[in-house]
């Protein structure tokens, strides 16, 4: 997360998600970046549900992909039968401002009754490092 330019972080961190959780695929979309990002592929519009979805998330959702939206951000969505949902805030009390994506084609790989803690505390600390990227 130690790069000198602000916008290559999200693909760092993308990058270390993959190699780190050994998943073949991860993804990651954030709104409402200031404008010399705006065109940025992290950066490309994400619905209202979505949005909705990750703000009333207070743990990462972990189970089956249920035709998720944040599913197309990854490189063969087709593929992914369980997926980590993990909200990205400015603060714990705030809307999410970026919802992080690992997706895995073994069904089981996540799940709703598998642990967060760890999973959240990636989500803070990527929301930090994320956060000089915003308006």
């Amino acid at each position: 997360m130690l790069v000198r330019d602000a916008a290559q972080v999200p693909a760092v961190l993308v990058t270390e998600l993959k190699h780190q959780f050994m998943i073949p695929q991860a993804g990651l979309r954030l709104w409402g970046v200031a404008e010399p990002h705006a065109g940025q592929p992290f950066a490309q519009p994400v619905g209202d549900d979505v949005k909705s979805f990750a703000s009333s998330l207070g743990a990462p959702y972990c189970g089956v992909n249920a035709g998720f939206e944040a599913a197309q951000w990854l490189s063969d969505p087709s593929t992914v039968m369980s997926l980590a949902l993990i909200p990205l805030r400015r603060a714990a009390d705030a809307p999410a401002s970026a919802c992080s994506m690992l997706g895995s084609p073994d069904p089981t790989r996540y799940s709703a009754d598998m642990g967060t803690d760890f999973l959240g505390r990636v989500g803070e600390i990527a929301s930090a490092g994320l956060s000089q990227l915003l308006e």
